[in-house]
């Protein structure tokens, strides 16, 4: 692979953009479709360049140069699309509330939700790209495809990360939590992110609003989705909670995060009891049987705090900022290893990659100019750690 670099993006052109943007939805000449749309371009683009990104390690047979070029301006272009889609989704909401248009509890929820947003992006990015920057301005022109080899990788992606195998083999028991809290929270979060364009994307649109049709076979689904995931997390979180207790004052301690696995089972039970009192108030009907769990949480609420409108509003309002704040709290804990670790295997599967780094250092103490120290990277961390969990 050549070392030809992809020409960038002045950071000036969509810095401007954005501000116009913000500027003109503020001043109350932007739809929310706007901010949608470029939510929507930014999602696809985002999409597409992880799958070039796919391509170009997974298999050999496109050319590399080409691949890298285009997976780069695809995750440069979603990205600054994203931001676009904030800025305008953020005028637009402020000039709806500045005309009084908007309810207390979205108020609230938008500046909460987005800066949940920023500080989970913002920590991804440290934690898998930037503190990894120095190695690969280092090592990163020995990234070649006849070095990469696919076969590997391929395996290593199903075995550690959408399996787990290793956790698998060091214990069954910590692998079924951590695979129901990963996979519930990956899970749930992905349909989320379909769900907005659901509910506020398509009605900004003008298409048809499926979302407010109880028994349309889409949102049906959706009900069937969110209740798995989150049976999956509060299982998890349950299961959890009792190996730290039968783990307490063992060496097996070191590997249990009860703040986070508190945190996360306080967000799902709030999240379960605010359905089952909208249930509650709902008339039978045999669509509700999506919400399986929702329905049995409406058996349990306490009857007085169903029907008090305050009450209600404040655990929605519970339930909605402590989401937020523990997306926003995702990477700065053990969470984060779910990540990191995975990545750290699938660059120790590439035996000839490594081979070229460790040749690579060697000749630069050789002839006097040892390789640059690389900042303690997530994935160094967590290869070297072995495998967490929750």
């Amino acid at each position: 692979m050549s070392g030809s670099k992809t020409r960038k993006l002045p950071l000036a052109i969509p810095s401007i953009l954005a501000i116009i943007l913000f500027g003109i939805g503020l001043g109350g000449g932007l739809g929310a479709a706007w901010g949608y749309g470029f939510f929507l371009v930014a999602t696809v683009l985002i999409v597409l360049g992880a799958g070039v990104f796919a391509v170009f390690f997974l298999s050999h047979r496109l050319d590399g140069d080409m691949l890298r070029g285009v997976c780069a301006w695809l995750f440069r272009l979603g990205g600054w699309s994203y931001v676009l889609a904030v800025a305008a989704l953020a005028g637009f909401f402020v000039n709806e509330t500045m005309q009084g248009r908007m309810e207390m509890r979205w108020v609230l929820f938008g500046p909460a939700a987005l800066i949940a947003l920023v500080f989970l992006d913002w920590g991804l990015y440290r934690a898998l790209v930037s503190k990894n920057l120095p190695t690969w301005d280092r090592y990163g022109h020995l990234v070649t495809r006849d070095r990469i080899d696919p076969g590997a990788l391929r395996r290593t992606l199903i075995d550690e990360v959408v399996l787990h195998r290793t956790l698998f083999s060091v214990s069954g028991f910590r692998w079924l939590r951590h695979t129901l809290i990963f996979w519930g929270f990956a899970a749930m979060f992905a349909l989320e992110i379909v769900a907005v364009f659901l509910r506020e994307a398509f009605p900004a649109f003008g298409w048809r609003d499926i979302w407010r049709e109880t028994g349309h076979p889409v949102r049906l689904a959706f009900d069937v989705g969110f209740e798995l995931t989150g049976l999956m997390m509060l299982i998890g979180c349950l299961l959890a909670l009792a190996w730290r207790v039968a783990a307490n004052n063992t060496p097996d301690q070191k590997y249990s995060d009860t703040p986070t696995v508190v945190f996360l089972l306080f967000v799902v039970i709030t999240g379960f009891m605010v359905e089952g009192i909208r249930l509650i108030h709902l008339p039978p009907g045999p669509e509700y049987a999506a919400s399986f769990v929702g329905v049995g949480f409406a058996a349990i609420v306490p009857r007085a705090l169903a029907d008090s409108a305050p009450l209600g509003e404040a655990l929605w309002l519970t339930h909605t900022l402590a989401s937020c704040a523990f997306i926003a709290y995702v990477p700065a804990r053990r969470l984060i290893h779910s990540c990191a670790t995975p990545m750290g295997r699938l660059m120790n599967s590439q035996k000839g990659l490594l081979a070229a780094k460790k040749a690579a250092s060697l000749k630069g103490i050789l002839i006097g100019k040892p390789p640059m120290a690389s900042a303690s990277t997530a994935t160094g961390i967590a290869a070297r750690n072995g495998p967490k969990s929750l």
